[in-house]
């Protein structure tokens, strides 16, 4: 999951129909995670037939304030109180967006990167945060936004204008070779090969591509996914088995998963466990905007997180993802 400085950008070009379909789907039963014909899910609710409406303007879900997190509804009620359409601006995401982990892969690789030290992370991040975040829902991009951001008590429009900033709502394109396409699924590219960053990146090459190939050894991305969840653990920040925080593969091949743990970040940095932020000056728990920032830039309202901030605050107060042109 996330450390200190920073947790960002991702990939997958879904390719839709018959064989290639089903080949996709397979390869990611081999790293872990299965499609939506095998868990059960918490969003087995069918989307009405002919509705295609954008949602809301006004979104469906607002922001809870910092210790809500007892009351917060669960996957499966949320899953209920999603509004579902057929609207879709990203048709490539398909694939991502009905893969849910195997719960018991996602319970492991966490629980492999304990975080709730009670120095750096509250306790609350391991007993109760993490085991929560699981991926378990199927829909459209949009849904599977509004699932997520009812689990964490966050603003629905507060995700969908995170990941238009993120990836303009791309969970993971890829070009035909199967290189990850920069700012559509995949990014913050490892600057300069490391020791740490070539047993990073070959963690990464596990799950089914090799990076090395593209860019050469030691560079590899260090966030995917359509909200940019970094898997980058750099050493220096607490060490984690092969520098990666857990997070990696789930967040590149669910969409699901990708929203689940960055509103459950959100929350927690809401809810004050993010401890080692406290000694920031000026830090404020329940203050959404700065924990925007700090999904983004890794510290509180430094000059990186109150730009990325403001620009997520623009798109959503534009509505970025109803404007014409957006699925272009």
């Amino acid at each position: 999951m996330w450390s200190p400085p920073r947790l960002n950008k991702g990939w997958l070009k879904a390719v839709l129909g018959g064989v290639l379909l089903l080949a996709a789907v397979g390869s990611l039963l081999a790293v872990g995670l299965r499609s939506d014909s095998g868990l059960r899910s918490d969003s087995d609710v069918p989307a009405p037939k002919g509705t295609a409406r954008g949602p809301d303007p006004d979104g469906y879900f607002t922001t809870q304030p910092a210790g809500s997190w007892k009351d917060l509804p669960s996957g499966q009620s949320c899953a209920r109180r999603v509004h579902r359409s057929t609207w879709e601006p990203r048709p490539s995401n398909t694939v991502a967006n009905h893969t849910r982990p195997n719960p018991a892969d996602v319970r492991r690789s966490f629980s492999s990167r304990p975080r709730g030290d009670g120095r750096t992370y509250a306790s609350q991040f391991n007993t109760w945060l993490l085991p929560r975040v699981t991926g378990q829902h199927t829909g459209t991009t949009d849904e599977n936004i509004q699932w997520a951001a009812c689990k964490w008590g966050i603003s629905d429009n507060l995700l969908r204008a995170m990941a238009a900033a993120e990836s303009t709502w791309y969970e993971g394109e890829r070009e035909s070779d199967g290189t990850c396409v920069e700012k559509r699924g995949c990014g913050d590219m490892v600057k300069k090969p490391t020791a740490a960053s070539r047993e990073f990146c070959t963690e990464l090459n596990r799950y089914g591509y090799d990076y090395a190939r593209d860019y050469g050894e030691g560079v590899c991305p260090k966030t995917f996914s359509i909200i940019g969840v970094m898997a980058w653990q750099d050493p220096e920040w607490g060490r984690m088995l092969g520098n990666q925080n857990g997070t990696f593969p789930f967040s590149r091949d669910s969409t699901a998963f990708a929203l689940d743990y960055a509103a459950a970040h959100l929350r927690g940095c809401m809810e004050g466990w993010i401890v080692w932020l406290s000694r920031r000056d000026g830090y404020e728990r329940g203050d959404v905007w700065g924990c925007v920032g700090v999904w983004f830039a890794g510290d509180w309202k430094i000059p990186a997180a109150r730009d990325y901030a403001a620009r997520v605050k623009g798109l959503m107060d534009d509505r970025f993802w109803l404007q014409p042109g957006f699925a272009d």
